[in-house]
């Protein structure tokens, strides 16, 4: 039986180098997905790459998931065929480009990254700098600055006449 100690030390050298990340296209599913979760009270971490036990699960039980080919568009609850253009702020994240692709073409997402690792995915276009409106005046306030200036007006006068 290993004690904690000597477990400690056997798993010290097993701490990643680096994260996993949705984007991180270590993975040829087309949903990427990333479970993450930290307990400080245990001192352990477990990442799981869910895709691809879904992947797996699918396989398993192909009549319990299904695969439509388009999109639920949530703001008119119509089916939209065609992908979406990247409208995005940021630079559209390489992984999510390839899959893009993959849809596109009709080729796996390893075909499309291979074919396209030396190409640059769509940039990201800022929103505009919405100014913001001038406040309007507000009577009540202006009355209250207006009254704030007599006073401090009055009180010079009260100083001045004690001296």
């Amino acid at each position: 039986m290993v004690s904690l100690l000597e477990s400690d030390v056997l798993t010290a050298a097993t701490f990643p180098e680096d994260s996993w990340d949705t984007w991180d296209d270590q993975c040829d599913c087309m949903y990427t997905r990333i479970g993450f979760w930290t307990n400080p009270y245990l001192a352990e971490t477990l990442e799981v790459r869910m895709c691809c036990i879904w992947d797996e699960l699918y396989k398993l039980f192909p009549g319990k998931m299904r695969k439509t080919p388009a999109y639920m568009n949530l703001n008119s609850g119509e089916w939209e065929k065609d992908p979406l253009e990247w409208n995005g702020e940021y630079d559209m994240p390489a992984g999510l480009w390839y899959r893009q692709l993959s849809r596109q073409t009709g080729r796996s997402v390893a075909e499309c990254r291979e074919a396209y690792k030396d190409q640059t995915p769509p940039k990201g276009v800022p929103r505009p700098v919405v100014e913001e409106p001038e406040p309007e005046s507000d009577p009540m306030m202006d009355m209250l600055l207006s009254l704030a200036q007599i006073v401090a007006g009055l009180k010079e006068q009260v100083e001045a006449m004690s001296k």
